[in-house]
């Protein structure tokens, strides 16, 4: 066999697993879920003295459906 067909590895080193991370990743998703997002307010309920731009997709003529800017 030629050196360039060889494997960087060999076949008898055991593969590592990394299963801290796994740990580490299920504790940081257990704690994750208290500091989820909240939703935003519905722009209709926000009451101000300006114009509040808001963004609707919007179905045209031909069925695609597109972003549309509309103020409230």
């Amino acid at each position: 066999m030629s050196p360039a067909t060889q494997v960087g590895r060999t076949a008898k080193a055991p593969r590592r697993t990394r299963t801290s991370v796994l740990r580490r990743r299920s504790g940081e998703a257990r704690t994750a879920a208290a500091a989820m997002p909240q939703p935003r307010v519905a722009a209709e309920a926000v009451t101000s003295d300006r114009p509040l731009l808001t963004w609707e997709l919007v179905t045209d003529e031909t069925g695609r459906t597109r972003p549309e800017a509309r103020w409230i």
